[in-house]
């Protein structure tokens, strides 16, 4: 028998181009035309998950959207999932956007994914507008975001409470929302505090908060 050779090693991997994974060439012209056509659209790439995600103002959400939905280049024709977000100085409002193949597309589709975050900077009444009527997906989603962290999407036909009772006080996602119990038995269970869950706490025992060393190592504002 012939001595065996290796097989030849694969070339090397291109590398990484500045600023992170490039998109798609169909999500290049998607994001090029979003920016012609809505130039008050800010980008927040996310990286750990490849997703572009445009920041809009709630004025603004439904055309941005709308545009998604029916443009010539690529139809996110489907939401699959929102959430509500509490960043102490804002609220956001985050729908994950992809498309669901059509019969004739099955075979070789590949999905793009995009994000449109409403930020809401009104912290005593936060509000924007129902995609309902772009995306029925969104329908109960809007209410449990409305439910947990009190964001009204103004146009939903139904908004009431979905996971708690109709009498429930207050929104208990939003960071302001007061925490029972004390921050010792909270470290003891493991519970994850953030920055400023640990400052309202320790000032209602009346401890003196330490923005250095009262922070969780792997926590990022």
């Amino acid at each position: 028998m012939g001595k065996k050779t290796k097989p030849p090693a694969p070339p090397p991997e291109p590398p990484e181009p500045e600023g992170g994974k490039q998109w798609s060439d169909v999500m290049n012209s998607i994001l090029d035309a979003v920016g012609r056509k809505f130039p008050d659209v800010q980008r927040r790439d996310v990286r750990m998950v490849n997703e572009p995600a445009l920041l809009v103002d709630p004025s603004n959400v439904v055309d941005l959207a709308g545009f998604l939905k029916d443009n010539d280049i690529y139809s996110f024709n489907y939401c699959r999932s929102v959430t509500g977000l509490d960043k102490v100085d804002r609220f956001e409002v985050v729908y994950n956007l992809t498309r669901m193949p059509l019969p004739e597309e099955e075979r070789g589709f590949t999905a793009e994914t995009i994000a449109v975050v409403v930020v809401i900077g009104n912290r005593e009444k936060p509000e924007t507008q129902t995609l309902l009527d772009l995306w029925p997906s969104v329908d109960l989603q809007e209410r449990e975001v409305y439910d947990l962290v009190g964001i009204v999407f103004s146009g939903h036909p139904d908004l009431r409470r979905v996971l708690l009772d109709e009498d429930f006080e207050g929104f208990p996602l939003r960071k302001d929302y007061p925490l029972i119990g004390k921050l010792a038995d909270m470290e003891a269970i493991g519970a994850y505090l953030d920055e400023h869950q640990i400052k309202t706490m320790k000032e209602a025992e009346g401890l003196e908060f330490d923005p250095v060393k009262d922070v969780p190592p792997n926590y990022k504002r």
